[in-house]
């Protein structure tokens, strides 16, 4: 493998894409995920003639002399720089100067068409490299991102409506004061996970497996249909949890914990049925009695009778705590404690 890097305006790859000689989408590559707004931004960059990231490229040749360029790093760049060139993208998101937004391809001044063909990005070509040597090539220059956590790599992918929600919430100190996540986690932006996690639940119900968060972030990036409502909802049952608690977390501070009595006092507040201050003094003694028969039921060398709907909540707790069924009891145990039927 010889690798060597150049220059080569965008009118460049435009030429390949016309003819059939750029792939985008070898075996090694990731599936585009790039939303408009990010896009947008890339060719906000361009348009102000900055800088972009250099692409790293493989030139095949076949025995008839059909040359191929397959991009091993930089597809979604391509892919957006290609969609807006061939008016299939209008430029939006908060990161766009606002002298480009709502413009396409179309609008723009011949002038700056012909400024954008000439646009130079910088491109290392890898000559004669195998298919091993681009699978090494591929994992190495995506090496920092895989010592980025998921929430890391979702705060520098998406920039939208909906992560902005949640990194707000999550910069309240409440949440580390209260312990319900610690300075630790919040370096490594666990509790922005954490915190989305909440809402997906409060906006769709509990999810199965932390992957599926992958859905919100890119359904609600560019919008974030009825914000206003769900961030007051949110902020509403944040305090219900801490009034039915009696404003003390010891035992409902862990994340599975907290999770459930959070999500069981969305259902509350969304249904508009949170318990009045008269109520409230019985439904914290109702809580406070069933923390302590969960906290001794925990127990391994326990041998205290207590009722189902307790032992049940004690074993969804402790084993396989993520699982949405588990989930489901957990919050239904709690729901019914705070609506009183239990």
């Amino acid at each position: 493998m010889n690798p060597h890097a150049t220059n080569h305006p965008i009118s460049w790859f435009r030429k390949l894409s016309s003819d059939g000689s750029l792939d985008l989408s070898p075996v090694f590559q990731r599936r585009p995920v790039w939303s408009d707004a990010q896009s947008s931004y890339l060719i906000d960059s361009i348009l102000n003639d900055l800088p972009i990231p250099e692409i790293f490229v493989r030139t095949k040749t076949s025995a008839d002399g059909d040359t191929t360029v397959e991009v091993v790093d930089g597809q979604q760049r391509l892919r957006s720089i290609i969609r807006f060139f061939r008016n299939e993208l209008e430029l939006a998101g908060k990161n766009v100067s606002d002298a480009w937004v709502g413009v396409t391809w179309d609008s723009l001044d011949r002038g700056v068409q012909e400024k954008f063909w000439s646009f130079k990005i910088v491109v290392r070509e890898l000559e004669n490299a195998s298919d091993t040597e681009v699978r090494d090539m591929f994992r190495r220059l995506n090496a920092n991102q895989s010592s980025l956590n998921p929430q890391e790599l979702r705060h520098s992918q998406y920039t939208g409506e909906f992560i902005t929600a949640v990194e707000k919430i999550a910069d309240d100190p409440w949440w580390t004061v209260n312990k319900i996540v610690t300075p630790g986690q919040c370096r490594r932006m666990l509790d922005v996970e954490f915190i989305s996690e909440l809402m997906v639940g409060l906006l769709a119900g509990p999810l199965d497996k932390k992957n599926k968060l992958e859905d919100f972030y890119a359904d609600y990036d560019d919008d974030f249909p009825d914000q206003d409502y769900w961030q007051m909802c949110f902020r509403q049952t944040r305090d219900l949890t801490a009034a039915v608690v009696d404003q003390r977390f010891a035992g409902w501070n862990s994340k599975t914990e907290y999770y459930s009595l959070f999500l069981a006092c969305g259902r509350l507040v969304v249904d508009e049925r949170v318990p009045s201050t008269s109520d409230l003094v019985a439904v914290i003694t109702r809580l406070r009695r069933f923390r302590e028969n969960v906290n001794q039921a925990k127990k391994r060398d326990n041998t205290k009778p207590f009722p189902k709907y307790v032992t049940g909540y004690a074993d969804a707790v402790t084993r396989a705590s993520t699982d949405l069924g588990r989930r489901l009891y957990r919050i239904g145990v709690i729901e019914e404690l705070l609506r009183g039927s239990l």
